[in-house]
Protein backbone atom coordinates (compact mmCIF):
# COMPACT_ATOMS: atom_id res chain seq x y z
CA UNK A 1 0.00 0.00 0.00
CA UNK A 2 1.43 3.13 -0.95
CA UNK A 3 1.30 5.82 1.61
CA UNK A 4 0.34 9.35 0.80
CA UNK A 5 2.99 11.93 1.48
CA UNK A 6 2.59 14.31 4.41
CA UNK A 7 2.75 17.31 1.51
CA UNK A 8 -0.43 15.85 -0.33
CA UNK A 9 -2.24 15.16 2.89
CA UNK A 10 -2.04 18.58 3.52
CA UNK A 11 -3.12 20.21 0.42
CA UNK A 12 -5.59 17.32 -0.35
CA UNK A 13 -7.40 18.46 3.19
CA UNK A 14 -6.95 22.08 2.42
CA UNK A 15 -8.45 22.14 -1.21
CA UNK A 16 -11.68 20.10 0.44
CA UNK A 17 -12.05 22.80 2.61
CA UNK A 18 -11.10 25.59 0.25
CA UNK A 19 -13.98 24.11 -2.25
CA UNK A 20 -16.49 23.41 0.33
CA UNK A 21 -16.02 27.11 1.65
CA UNK A 22 -16.32 28.80 -1.50
CA UNK A 23 -19.42 26.25 -2.72
CA UNK A 24 -21.20 27.44 0.41
CA UNK A 25 -19.91 31.27 -0.03
CA UNK A 26 -21.26 31.12 -3.43
CA UNK A 27 -24.80 29.82 -2.46
CA UNK A 28 -24.78 32.45 0.20
CA UNK A 29 -23.84 35.43 -2.71
CA UNK A 30 -26.48 33.83 -4.40
CA UNK A 31 -29.34 33.60 -1.92
CA UNK A 32 -28.39 37.61 -1.30
CA UNK A 33 -28.41 38.22 -4.68
CA UNK A 34 -31.88 36.45 -5.31
CA UNK A 35 -33.16 38.06 -2.22
CA UNK A 36 -31.80 41.58 -3.19
CA UNK A 37 -33.58 41.01 -6.88
CA UNK A 38 -36.67 39.99 -5.44
CA UNK A 39 -36.56 42.82 -3.11
CA UNK A 40 -36.02 45.37 -6.13
CA UNK A 41 -39.25 43.85 -8.37
CA UNK A 42 -41.00 44.13 -5.04
CA UNK A 43 -40.18 47.85 -4.24
CA UNK A 44 -40.69 48.64 -8.15
CA UNK A 45 -44.10 47.09 -8.32
CA UNK A 46 -44.88 48.52 -4.68
CA UNK A 47 -44.22 51.99 -6.42
CA UNK A 48 -47.01 51.33 -9.44
CA UNK A 49 -49.45 50.36 -6.46
CA UNK A 50 -48.76 53.71 -5.37
CA UNK A 51 -49.98 55.45 -8.42
CA UNK A 52 -53.11 53.35 -8.23
CA UNK A 53 -53.90 53.94 -4.77
CA UNK A 54 -53.71 57.91 -5.70
CA UNK A 55 -55.87 57.42 -9.10
CA UNK A 56 -58.27 55.35 -7.89
CA UNK A 57 -61.48 55.79 -6.51
CA UNK A 58 -65.01 54.42 -6.55
CA UNK A 59 -68.35 55.86 -7.21
CA UNK A 60 -71.34 55.58 -5.16
CA UNK A 61 -72.88 53.59 -8.09
CA UNK A 62 -70.04 51.26 -7.56
CA UNK A 63 -68.41 52.48 -11.03
CA UNK A 64 -64.62 52.88 -11.03
CA UNK A 65 -62.63 56.45 -11.42
CA UNK A 66 -59.59 55.71 -12.43
CA UNK A 67 -57.46 59.14 -12.93
CA UNK A 68 -54.66 58.00 -14.77
CA UNK A 69 -53.32 54.33 -15.35
CA UNK A 70 -49.46 53.22 -14.04
CA UNK A 71 -47.34 54.99 -15.95
CA UNK A 72 -45.02 51.83 -17.04
CA UNK A 73 -45.35 50.69 -20.92
CA UNK A 74 -44.37 47.22 -19.68
CA UNK A 75 -48.32 47.04 -18.78
CA UNK A 76 -48.86 47.84 -22.55
CA UNK A 77 -47.14 44.57 -23.82
CA UNK A 78 -49.13 41.58 -23.95
CA UNK A 79 -48.49 38.45 -21.67
CA UNK A 80 -45.12 40.94 -20.72
CA UNK A 81 -45.67 39.51 -16.80
CA UNK A 82 -46.36 42.79 -15.91
CA UNK A 83 -49.84 42.97 -14.84
CA UNK A 84 -52.27 45.11 -12.42
CA UNK A 85 -56.03 44.60 -11.36
CA UNK A 86 -58.17 46.71 -9.61
CA UNK A 87 -61.27 44.74 -8.07
CA UNK A 88 -64.09 45.26 -5.99
CA UNK A 89 -66.10 42.30 -3.69
CA UNK A 90 -64.16 39.89 -6.33
CA UNK A 91 -65.50 41.54 -9.41
CA UNK A 92 -62.10 43.45 -11.57
CA UNK A 93 -63.43 47.07 -12.59
CA UNK A 94 -59.70 47.92 -14.23
CA UNK A 95 -56.83 45.47 -15.27
CA UNK A 96 -53.67 45.64 -17.73
CA UNK A 97 -53.48 46.08 -21.47
CA UNK A 98 -50.80 43.65 -20.73
CA UNK A 99 -53.67 40.84 -19.56
CA UNK A 100 -55.44 40.86 -22.51
CA UNK A 101 -58.50 38.68 -22.04
CA UNK A 102 -56.99 36.74 -19.09
CA UNK A 103 -57.29 37.65 -15.50
CA UNK A 104 -55.02 37.05 -12.35
CA UNK A 105 -55.86 33.71 -10.88
CA UNK A 106 -55.18 34.55 -7.16
CA UNK A 107 -55.11 31.58 -4.49
CA UNK A 108 -58.36 31.64 -2.31
CA UNK A 109 -56.62 33.69 0.71
CA UNK A 110 -55.34 36.44 -1.41
CA UNK A 111 -58.82 37.23 -2.86
CA UNK A 112 -59.24 39.47 0.04
CA UNK A 113 -56.32 40.12 2.02
CA UNK A 114 -53.21 42.13 1.88
CA UNK A 115 -50.52 40.14 1.57
CA UNK A 116 -46.54 40.29 0.99
CA UNK A 117 -44.92 39.39 -2.44
CA UNK A 118 -46.29 35.31 -3.49
CA UNK A 119 -45.25 33.08 -6.49
CA UNK A 120 -47.98 31.88 -8.07
CA UNK A 121 -48.66 30.88 -11.59
CA UNK A 122 -50.25 33.61 -14.05
CA UNK A 123 -51.77 33.53 -17.64
CA UNK A 124 -49.91 31.73 -20.14
CA UNK A 125 -48.38 29.66 -17.56
CA UNK A 126 -46.31 32.14 -16.63
CA UNK A 127 -44.56 32.20 -12.55
CA UNK A 128 -45.47 35.43 -11.31
CA UNK A 129 -44.33 37.52 -8.34
CA UNK A 130 -47.76 38.88 -6.93
CA UNK A 131 -48.55 41.66 -4.68
CA UNK A 132 -51.82 42.80 -2.92
CA UNK A 133 -52.98 45.70 -1.56
CA UNK A 134 -56.28 46.69 0.20
CA UNK A 135 -56.99 50.62 0.03
CA UNK A 136 -59.76 53.16 0.72
CA UNK A 137 -62.48 53.18 -2.09
CA UNK A 138 -63.36 56.64 -1.16
CA UNK A 139 -66.93 55.68 0.33
CA UNK A 140 -67.36 54.67 3.38
CA UNK A 141 -66.51 51.05 4.37
CA UNK A 142 -65.45 50.23 1.06
CA UNK A 143 -62.03 49.27 0.39
CA UNK A 144 -60.13 48.48 -2.93
CA UNK A 145 -58.13 45.41 -3.52
CA UNK A 146 -54.95 46.34 -5.62
CA UNK A 147 -53.23 43.73 -7.38
CA UNK A 148 -50.09 44.02 -9.32
CA UNK A 149 -47.51 41.58 -10.81
CA UNK A 150 -43.72 40.97 -11.90
CA UNK A 151 -42.74 37.92 -13.64
CA UNK A 152 -40.18 35.97 -12.04
CA UNK A 153 -38.14 35.26 -15.33
CA UNK A 154 -36.92 38.08 -15.41
CA UNK A 155 -35.62 38.03 -11.70
CA UNK A 156 -34.31 34.39 -12.32
CA UNK A 157 -32.55 35.14 -15.26
CA UNK A 158 -31.25 38.33 -13.63
CA UNK A 159 -29.91 35.80 -10.78
CA UNK A 160 -29.13 33.31 -13.25
CA UNK A 161 -26.47 36.42 -15.28
CA UNK A 162 -24.93 36.93 -11.92
CA UNK A 163 -24.47 33.19 -11.71
CA UNK A 164 -23.23 33.07 -14.71
CA UNK A 165 -20.27 35.49 -14.15
CA UNK A 166 -19.77 34.62 -9.83
CA UNK A 167 -18.83 30.85 -10.29
CA UNK A 168 -16.19 31.07 -13.15
CA UNK A 169 -14.72 33.93 -10.86
CA UNK A 170 -14.54 31.42 -7.75
CA UNK A 171 -13.45 28.70 -9.64
CA UNK A 172 -10.60 30.69 -10.51
CA UNK A 173 -10.09 31.89 -6.88
CA UNK A 174 -10.06 28.40 -6.00
CA UNK A 175 -7.42 27.50 -8.20
CA UNK A 176 -5.48 30.31 -6.80
CA UNK A 177 -5.58 29.58 -3.12
CA UNK A 178 -5.05 25.77 -3.98
CA UNK A 179 -2.12 27.32 -5.99
CA UNK A 180 -0.84 29.22 -2.92
CA UNK A 181 -1.51 26.40 -0.39
CA UNK A 182 0.76 24.29 -2.13
CA UNK A 183 3.94 27.34 -2.49
CA UNK A 184 2.79 27.23 1.42
CA UNK A 185 3.66 23.83 2.03
CA UNK A 186 6.69 23.30 -0.25
CA UNK A 187 8.07 26.12 2.01
CA UNK A 188 6.76 24.97 5.33
CA UNK A 189 8.04 21.76 4.31
CA UNK A 190 11.30 22.74 3.25
CA UNK A 191 13.20 22.16 6.65
CA UNK A 192 12.15 18.33 6.89
CA UNK A 193 13.32 18.08 3.33
CA UNK A 194 16.54 19.56 4.30
CA UNK A 195 16.53 17.20 7.46
CA UNK A 196 15.96 14.15 5.13
CA UNK A 197 18.65 15.06 3.18
CA UNK A 198 21.34 15.72 5.74
CA UNK A 199 20.21 12.51 7.14
CA UNK A 200 21.41 11.11 3.54
CA UNK A 201 24.16 12.92 3.90
CA UNK A 202 24.84 10.72 7.07
CA UNK A 203 24.19 7.52 5.92
CA UNK A 204 26.69 8.13 2.76
CA UNK A 205 29.08 9.33 4.84
CA UNK A 206 29.56 12.34 4.06
CA UNK A 207 28.57 14.06 7.14
CA UNK A 208 28.64 13.07 10.47
CA UNK A 209 25.98 14.63 12.16
CA UNK A 210 22.54 16.93 10.67
CA UNK A 211 23.90 20.28 9.38
CA UNK A 212 22.20 23.59 8.89
CA UNK A 213 19.97 25.70 10.85
CA UNK A 214 16.16 25.08 11.35
CA UNK A 215 13.07 26.94 11.85
CA UNK A 216 12.54 27.12 15.81
CA UNK A 217 9.75 24.56 15.86
CA UNK A 218 12.23 22.19 14.29
CA UNK A 219 15.79 22.80 15.40
CA UNK A 220 15.16 20.54 18.84
CA UNK A 221 14.52 17.44 16.50
CA UNK A 222 17.98 18.52 14.82
CA UNK A 223 19.84 18.93 18.07
CA UNK A 224 18.36 15.51 19.75
CA UNK A 225 19.11 13.44 16.68
CA UNK A 226 22.93 15.01 16.48
CA UNK A 227 22.47 13.85 20.05
CA UNK A 228 21.35 10.36 19.26
CA UNK A 229 24.12 9.99 16.80
CA UNK A 230 26.94 11.28 19.08
CA UNK A 231 25.88 9.01 21.66
CA UNK A 232 25.03 6.33 19.49
CA UNK A 233 28.93 6.42 18.13
CA UNK A 234 30.41 6.93 21.71
CA UNK A 235 28.94 3.62 22.63
CA UNK A 236 29.93 1.96 19.64
CA UNK A 237 33.32 3.18 20.34
CA UNK A 238 33.49 1.97 23.50
CA UNK A 239 32.04 -1.38 22.63
CA UNK A 240 34.82 -2.09 19.97
CA UNK A 241 37.30 -1.19 22.44
CA UNK A 242 36.46 -3.26 25.34
CA UNK A 243 36.04 -6.13 22.13
CA UNK A 244 39.65 -5.68 20.93
CA UNK A 245 40.22 -5.49 24.94
CA UNK A 246 38.11 -9.05 25.74
CA UNK A 247 40.36 -10.62 22.44
CA UNK A 248 43.65 -9.55 23.91
CA UNK A 249 42.90 -11.16 27.07
CA UNK A 250 41.14 -14.54 25.89
CA UNK A 251 44.30 -15.08 23.42
CA UNK A 252 46.91 -14.40 26.20
CA UNK A 253 45.90 -17.20 27.76
CA UNK A 254 45.00 -19.75 25.00
CA UNK A 255 48.76 -18.85 23.58
CA UNK A 256 50.06 -20.42 26.98
CA UNK A 257 47.82 -23.24 26.73
CA UNK A 258 49.20 -24.00 23.21
CA UNK A 259 52.87 -23.75 24.19
CA UNK A 260 52.38 -26.01 27.22
CA UNK A 261 50.19 -28.42 25.29
CA UNK A 262 52.89 -28.56 22.58
CA UNK A 263 55.77 -29.43 24.98
CA UNK A 264 53.54 -32.30 25.73
CA UNK A 265 54.47 -34.92 23.01
CA UNK A 266 51.26 -37.20 23.96
CA UNK A 267 47.92 -37.36 22.51
CA UNK A 268 46.43 -35.48 25.56
CA UNK A 269 48.63 -32.50 24.33
CA UNK A 270 47.31 -33.01 20.88
CA UNK A 271 44.05 -33.07 22.13
CA UNK A 272 44.48 -30.11 23.59
CA UNK A 273 46.03 -28.04 20.86
CA UNK A 274 42.84 -29.36 18.63
CA UNK A 275 40.36 -27.85 21.29
CA UNK A 276 42.33 -24.20 21.88
CA UNK A 277 42.16 -23.93 17.64
CA UNK A 278 38.51 -24.67 18.37
CA UNK A 279 37.78 -22.14 21.11
CA UNK A 280 40.43 -19.63 19.20
CA UNK A 281 38.17 -19.99 16.02
CA UNK A 282 35.06 -19.60 17.47
CA UNK A 283 36.53 -17.01 19.49
CA UNK A 284 37.53 -15.17 16.19
CA UNK A 285 34.66 -15.64 14.55
CA UNK A 286 32.16 -14.36 17.23
CA UNK A 287 34.51 -11.35 17.98
CA UNK A 288 34.44 -10.76 13.90
CA UNK A 289 30.67 -10.59 14.46
CA UNK A 290 30.73 -8.55 17.09
CA UNK A 291 32.63 -6.17 16.01
CA UNK A 292 31.29 -5.44 13.02
CA UNK A 293 27.97 -4.82 14.92
CA UNK A 294 29.81 -2.27 16.42
CA UNK A 295 31.24 -0.90 13.19
CA UNK A 296 31.04 3.42 14.20
CA UNK A 297 30.83 4.32 11.03
CA UNK A 298 28.58 2.15 9.17
CA UNK A 299 26.46 3.96 7.97
CA UNK A 300 28.70 5.77 5.87
CA UNK A 301 31.74 4.29 5.27
CA UNK A 302 32.86 3.66 2.26
CA UNK A 303 36.15 1.65 0.66
CA UNK A 304 37.77 0.70 -2.99
CA UNK A 305 37.23 -3.25 -3.85
CA UNK A 306 40.71 -3.20 -5.32
CA UNK A 307 43.06 -2.11 -2.97
CA UNK A 308 41.77 -4.10 -0.28
CA UNK A 309 42.18 -7.17 -2.50
CA UNK A 310 45.67 -6.23 -4.28
CA UNK A 311 46.35 -6.07 -0.50
CA UNK A 312 44.65 -9.65 -0.08
CA UNK A 313 46.82 -11.49 -2.65
CA UNK A 314 50.59 -10.03 -1.82
CA UNK A 315 49.69 -11.81 1.69
CA UNK A 316 47.72 -15.11 0.26
CA UNK A 317 50.85 -15.43 -2.38
CA UNK A 318 53.16 -15.85 0.73
CA UNK A 319 51.12 -18.16 2.40
CA UNK A 320 50.70 -20.66 -0.66
CA UNK A 321 53.41 -19.84 -2.58
CA UNK A 322 54.06 -23.72 -2.91
CA UNK A 323 51.33 -23.53 -5.05
CA UNK A 324 52.35 -20.46 -7.10
CA UNK A 325 48.62 -19.94 -8.00
CA UNK A 326 47.54 -17.19 -10.47
CA UNK A 327 45.30 -14.24 -9.46
CA UNK A 328 43.11 -12.32 -11.94
CA UNK A 329 41.96 -8.99 -10.66
CA UNK A 330 41.27 -7.34 -13.44
CA UNK A 331 37.48 -7.57 -13.38
CA UNK A 332 37.33 -5.26 -10.36
CA UNK A 333 38.03 -1.82 -12.15
CA UNK A 334 36.80 0.87 -9.37
CA UNK A 335 34.06 -0.45 -7.60
CA UNK A 336 32.86 0.58 -4.35
CA UNK A 337 31.17 -0.47 -1.43
CA UNK A 338 29.60 0.75 1.61
CA UNK A 339 30.96 -1.24 3.97
CA UNK A 340 33.82 -0.27 6.87
CA UNK A 341 37.56 -1.74 5.53
CA UNK A 342 38.36 -3.76 8.37
CA UNK A 343 34.91 -5.95 7.44
CA UNK A 344 35.07 -6.32 3.72
CA UNK A 345 38.63 -7.09 4.26
CA UNK A 346 37.66 -9.77 6.49
CA UNK A 347 34.65 -10.99 4.01
CA UNK A 348 37.27 -10.89 0.88
CA UNK A 349 39.64 -12.55 2.99
CA UNK A 350 37.75 -15.50 3.67
CA UNK A 351 36.42 -16.25 0.10
CA UNK A 352 39.93 -15.91 -1.10
CA UNK A 353 41.43 -17.98 1.15
CA UNK A 354 38.50 -20.52 0.96
CA UNK A 355 39.38 -20.47 -2.78
CA UNK A 356 43.16 -20.62 -2.64
CA UNK A 357 42.73 -24.14 -0.49
CA UNK A 358 40.89 -25.54 -3.39
CA UNK A 359 41.75 -23.98 -6.49
CA UNK A 360 44.40 -25.61 -9.03
CA UNK A 361 46.17 -22.76 -10.51
CA UNK A 362 43.61 -19.99 -10.96
CA UNK A 363 41.36 -17.72 -8.57
CA UNK A 364 39.60 -14.97 -10.11
CA UNK A 365 37.99 -11.83 -8.26
CA UNK A 366 35.74 -9.52 -9.91
CA UNK A 367 33.45 -6.68 -9.31
CA UNK A 368 30.01 -5.46 -10.84
CA UNK A 369 26.71 -4.41 -10.15
CA UNK A 370 23.65 -5.83 -9.36
CA UNK A 371 20.17 -4.02 -8.97
CA UNK A 372 22.01 -0.94 -7.44
CA UNK A 373 24.47 -3.05 -5.36
CA UNK A 374 27.70 -4.00 -5.92
CA UNK A 375 28.56 -8.05 -6.69
CA UNK A 376 31.84 -9.14 -5.51
CA UNK A 377 32.67 -12.49 -7.00
CA UNK A 378 35.07 -15.09 -6.20
CA UNK A 379 35.75 -18.14 -8.58
CA UNK A 380 38.55 -21.16 -8.58
CA UNK A 381 39.59 -24.05 -10.76
CA UNK A 382 39.46 -26.34 -8.13
CA UNK A 383 36.84 -29.13 -7.30
CA UNK A 384 33.66 -27.31 -6.85
CA UNK A 385 30.98 -28.29 -4.60
CA UNK A 386 27.81 -30.31 -5.43
CA UNK A 387 24.61 -27.72 -5.56
CA UNK A 388 23.05 -29.76 -2.84
CA UNK A 389 25.79 -29.17 -0.51
CA UNK A 390 25.63 -25.84 -0.44
CA UNK A 391 23.37 -25.05 2.33
CA UNK A 392 25.54 -27.53 4.43
CA UNK A 393 28.86 -24.91 3.94
CA UNK A 394 27.35 -21.87 4.85
CA UNK A 395 26.15 -23.72 8.26
CA UNK A 396 28.51 -22.50 10.85
CA UNK A 397 31.17 -25.65 11.62
CA UNK A 398 30.53 -27.54 8.48
CA UNK A 399 33.01 -28.85 6.21
CA UNK A 400 32.81 -30.84 3.13
CA UNK A 401 36.84 -32.39 3.54
CA UNK A 402 38.32 -32.44 6.57
CA UNK A 403 41.43 -33.28 5.01
CA UNK A 404 42.18 -29.62 4.48
CA UNK A 405 43.33 -27.26 7.23
CA UNK A 406 39.85 -24.90 9.04
CA UNK A 407 37.10 -24.78 11.17
CA UNK A 408 34.39 -24.44 8.72
CA UNK A 409 33.48 -20.85 9.79
CA UNK A 410 34.98 -18.78 7.22
CA UNK A 411 32.13 -18.80 5.18
CA UNK A 412 29.41 -18.41 7.94
CA UNK A 413 31.77 -15.27 9.21
CA UNK A 414 31.31 -13.70 5.65
CA UNK A 415 27.82 -14.51 5.71
CA UNK A 416 27.16 -12.65 9.30
CA UNK A 417 28.89 -9.83 7.93
CA UNK A 418 27.35 -9.46 5.37
CA UNK A 419 24.17 -9.78 6.78
CA UNK A 420 24.79 -6.67 8.94
CA UNK A 421 25.04 -4.69 5.40
CA UNK A 422 21.81 -5.82 4.31
CA UNK A 423 24.07 -8.48 1.89
CA UNK A 424 23.85 -11.42 0.69
CA UNK A 425 26.29 -14.66 0.26
CA UNK A 426 25.58 -16.88 -2.40
CA UNK A 427 27.36 -20.19 -3.70
CA UNK A 428 27.31 -21.82 -7.08
CA UNK A 429 29.38 -23.47 -9.85
CA UNK A 430 31.83 -21.45 -11.60
CA UNK A 431 32.58 -21.26 -15.48
CA UNK A 432 36.29 -21.87 -13.88
CA UNK A 433 34.98 -25.11 -12.74
CA UNK A 434 35.80 -24.84 -9.03
CA UNK A 435 33.48 -22.49 -6.84
CA UNK A 436 31.66 -19.45 -6.99
CA UNK A 437 30.78 -17.49 -4.22
CA UNK A 438 28.80 -14.18 -5.47
CA UNK A 439 28.78 -11.46 -2.65
CA UNK A 440 25.87 -8.81 -2.40
CA UNK A 441 26.91 -5.27 -0.54
CA UNK A 442 25.68 -1.78 -1.04
CA UNK A 443 27.23 -0.09 -3.58
CA UNK A 444 29.22 3.40 -2.61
Amino acid sequence: MTRKSLATRIVTLTGFWIVLALVATGFLLWSFYQSHVEEHYDAHVRMHMEEMVAAARLNPDGSLVLAYAPSDPRYQVLDSGWYWEIRHHGRILASSPSLGSHDIALPERLGSEETGAVVAPGPAHKMLRIQTRLVPAGLPGEQLLLISTAPMARITDDVTHIIEHMVPILALLAGVLLVAVIFQVRMALRPINDISRGISAVHDGRNEKVEGEYPREIQPLVDELNNLLEHNATLLRRARNQLGDLAHSIKNPLTVINNEARSMESEQGRLILARTADIQASVDHHLTRARASGTSNILGARVKVRAIAEDLVFALQRIYNDRQLQFDLDGIRRCTVRCEGQDLEEMLGNLMDNACKWARKRVDVSCGMANGDVLLTVEDDGPGIPVDKVPHVLQRGQRLDESTQGHGLGLSIVQDIAELYAGKLTLRRSDLGGLRADLNLPGG
